[in-house]
Order: C-alpha cells, then sequence, then structure tokens
C-alpha cells in the first residue's frame, strides 16, 4: 500500500515521465493498463500475455533510474576527471576501507571479477592506487590509495553529493530518510530474490537443457 502511493506521489512530481519516453523508443514495449482490460483472457505463459504494469513493478524504476544516474554520472566524471563510473566506485570503496581485493569489491559492488581487475589496472597506471600482498596468502592482492587517489576521490565526491542533493531535491528530509532505510532493506534482501528465483525453476520444470534448446533454434 505504502509502495503505490510513493509510485502515484511520484507521478504527480513528474517523476514517472522515464517509462513514457521509452515505450516512445520501442524500448519498453509494455501494454497500457487500459489496453491490458481490453484484451481477452490468457494464460500468463502464453504468447500474448498482459504486460507489465510498470507502476507496480519497481524494479523497472530502480533500472530506469540508476542507468541514467549512472550514465550521466560518468559522462561528466569522464570529462572533467578522467575516470569512468567503475572506477569512481572502487574509489569509494578505498576511502571507505582503507584497503580492498579485488574479491571485496565484487561482494560489495556487485561488480565481475574481470571488471574490477581491468578498474586496478587502470587505477595502478593512473598513479591512483598502490598493491600490497597478503602476508598469509601472497596470491590475495590488496590496493591501497594514493595521494592523488585521495585528491581524486575528493574531488568526484564533491559533485557526487552535488548530484545527489539535486536528485533527492523533490523529497522532504523525513521522505529522504525513509528512502534511505528502505533502500538498506531491499538491499539486505537481495539474496531471498535470488532463491525466490531458484525455487521458482524448480518448481515450474525449468532447467538448463530447455536454455540451451532455445539457444539452438537460435
Amino acid at each position: 500500500m505504502a509502495t503505490g502511493a510513493a509510485v502515484r506521489s511520484a507521478k504527480s512530481r513528474g517523476v514517472a515521465s522515464a517509462p513514457k519516453s521509452a515505450s516512445r523508443s520501442g524500448k519498453a514495449r509494455v501494454l497500457s493498463k487500459k489496453q491490458n482490460e481490453a484484451r481477452p483472457a490468457h494464460d500468463d505463459a502464453g504468447p500474448r500475455a498482459q504486460g507489465i504494469e510498470l507502476e507496480t513493478y519497481h524494479p523497472a524504476y530502480f533500472t530506469f533510474i540508476a542507468t541514467k544516474l549512472a550514465s550521466g554520472a560518468a559522462a561528466v566524471y569522464r570529462r572533467h576527471f578522467g575516470v569512468g563510473i567503475e572506477i569512481w566506485r572502487v574509489l569509494v570503496m578505498l576511502a571507505l576501507e582503507e584497503k580492498v581485493s579485488v574479491n571485496m569489491v565484487c561482494k560489495l559492488i556487485g561488480m565481475d571479477k574481470g571488471s574490477v581487475s581491468r578498474c586496478f589496472k587502470s587505477m595502478h597506471e593512473k598513479g591512483l592506487i598502490t598493491f600490497s600482498h597478503d602476508p598469509k596468502d601472497g596470491r590475495v592482492r590488496y590496493a591501497t590509495l594514493t595521494e592523488l587517489g585521495w585528491q581524486k576521490h575528493n574531488q568526484i565526491k564533491a559533485i557526487a553529493l552535488e548530484r545527489q542533493r539535486a536528485f533527492l531535491g523533490c523529497l522532504s528530509q523525513e521522505e529522504a530518510d525513509t528512502l534511505s532505510n528502505m533502500l538498506l532493506r531491499l538491499h539486505a534482501n537481495l539474496p531471498e530474490v535470488e532463491k525466490a528465483t531458484q525455487r521458482y525453476l524448480r518448481e515450474h520444470h525449468i532447467g538448463d537443457r530447455d536454455a540451451d534448446s532455445e539457444r539452438k533454434k537460435l
């Protein structure tokens, strides 16, 4: 109930305009509520199953917001600071944790191992980090910010916080605090999403063979 109210409130402020644009560009092929109601009833698994209602499909909004924020930030950071959004994310983590390994970044941020390794290599070449080895396991390498790395972090941090201020400008302080609490809870609940996904696949007898079969058809 609260989520629906938040969505309707967001629409009244103009926040929900993104899906309409996406629909016009052909990227979001979602039926409107009126179109869905006009269609004859079909099994959800059928070829003419009803489209997802974006107003209540929250992962879509997370994707729209994250993609546009990251795209805007990446353009600014590359042009003015010479680094991309992925390097900025690693800079943030290094400023918080002092030293991190590739696996630590993968676990916290969700980046794949190859992307993190490339980030480390680029950051090292730019003089933003130094490496040290774990005395207990020589295979594990830790990255630490250099003085130049700290300078780069602090420069970008200022504009990143300004972007956040503008982004949350449509919310009251109480709403922003509530949003922060809800996002923390949702992030902590992500493992349950994967458990539910695997449970659904088992219950509906969807296995890897089905995916292999579809690839062969293509």
